[in-house]
């Protein structure tokens, strides 16, 4: 179905236009309507459709200054189609050049003509589309796999056949007694986005050949300074004992080559893979304790020291933080949950973590976001409302601000970027 999107100022316009026409039998679908340029602006970030109807002449933002803000960045989509009371030539001259591929007089409006510019815009925007698609890249079986890790890492999985059946068509097999998270965290200076992605997935890459040489595992990218490595233990095997000698030499080993430090954060062993999702959430909790002295760190449910135990509060903030992404997440609201003052909830932050409260909430949902859009086929708009923003422009808004692209970019640039440590993954 191709998507439409219609604006005018008038309502009996709007109604005018959905009646006229069988949308659904021409093979159109009407995503949106709205009653200014500034309103529409907003709704087709989120509703993406492929031709915009839009009259010239409105208040706020007119048609022309819609269809500027829409192809400002060089994109050619959503094609437009412009209405107006006037018929005075410039019009006709200057929607053209910005690209509107039909113009309509109002008072001349019928079912036919609407109909007859509808098809030249549709063949305008398939054009356009076949233009933009990007070759479709080799599909490997580890691209499916690395989707799977990340859902399980992010606790989307509640139906355990369903799993079941996804590792037995990827050949994934999930037999020892435990397993644990190993969350990499990459110790670089402040580098503009494409260097440190670079950097990111150089290292991300080592790290999937090197730590196997040492313990069976799985390596998973999660952002550009963070990786997962799933790991397996035996019965009687303490991670403590058995996990740091790995995790140093491979720590080592990236540091010779990319001269930037690894800590490790080793959350708790489960014993149900459908559990790792907890495991996960203790590393991002001990993050808070690494240091230079300490670059391996394990979480502990009771502190070892009062710096351990007010960084473990944190943790233990960061992760109710986690778990409640959909809802409010503000400093009083969050210091309430926990019984604190706000002012102390935030002195917590400023000294025992990387963010402060604000930018860690910020961070996290982006973060959650990102893992989204790797592990489901979920809209831009459904995964904002789902990481708690109000609003899919603020989100998109934001999510460029930290990531340097807009959402629909990243999903089209990281699909398949993944990197796992072994093509026969069986644990």
């Amino acid at each position: 179905m191709t998507r439409i999107f219609l604006v005018d100022d008038e309502p009996l316009v709007l109604i005018g236009m959905r009646g006229m026409l069988n949308w659904n039998e021409l093979g159109y679908e009407v995503v949106g309507t709205a009653r200014n340029g500034a309103e529409a602006l907003k709704s087709i970030e989120e509703t993406q459709p492929d031709i915009v109807v839009s009259d010239i002449r409105m208040p706020v933002m007119d048609g022309f200054a819609l269809a500027e803000s829409c192809h400002k960045d060089g994109a050619a989509l959503p094609v437009f189609i412009m209405l107006t009371s006037y018929e005075e030539f410039d019009y006709v001259k200057r929607s053209m050049r910005l690209g509107v591929v039909d113009y309509l007089v109002k008072i001349d409006l019928t079912a036919e003509s609407l109909a007859a510019a509808l098809d030249k815009a549709r063949t305008v925007a398939e054009k356009e589309k076949r233009l933009q698609a990007p070759s479709a890249p080799a599909v490997s079986m580890d691209s499916y796999r690395d989707r799977l890790f990340l859902q399980l890492y992010g606790g989307l999985f509640t139906d355990r056949a369903l799993f079941d059946h996804q590792c037995a068509e990827l050949g994934l097999h999930f037999d020892a007694p435990r397993y644990l998270v190993a969350l990499g965290s990459l110790q670089a200076p402040e580098l503009p986005t494409d260097q440190l992605l670079t950097l990111s997935t150089g290292v991300t890459r080592m790290a999937a050949e090197t730590l196997p040489k040492y313990r069976p595992c799985r390596v998973t990218g999660m952002d550009l300074r963070h990786f997962s490595a799933l790991l397996p233990l035996q019965n009687g095997e303490s991670p403590e004992d058995v996990l740091p000698p790995a995790l140093k030499a491979t720590g080592q080993i990236l540091y010779n080559y990319f001269s930037s430090e690894i800590y490790w954060a080793v959350g708790r062993p489960v014993g149900d893979i459908l559990q790792i999702a907890q495991s996960r959430h203790d590393a991002f909790a001990a993050l808070q304790l690494l240091r230079p002295n300490a670059p391996v760190m394990f979480y502990h449910e009771r502190p070892n020291t009062p710096l351990d135990h007010r960084a473990q509060v944190v943790g233990q903030v960061q992760r109710y933080i986690r778990d409640h992404l959909a809802e409010r997440l503000t400093l009083n609201e969050v210091a309430a949950v926990f019984n604190f003052s706000p002012n102390y909830l935030s002195q917590l932050f400023a000294q025992n973590s990387e963010h402060g409260f604000v930018e860690f909430v910020t961070a996290t949902r982006i973060a959650a976001a990102k893992e989204l859009m790797a592990a489901t086929d979920m809209k831009i708009y459904e995964i904002s409302a789902q990481v708690g923003f109000d609003s899919a422009f603020y989100f998109s808004k934001v999510f460029k601000k930290l990531e340097g692209v807009s959402p629909r970019e990243y999903m089209q640039r990281m699909k398949g970027s993944y990197v796992d440590a072994k093509d026969d993954a069986e644990f």
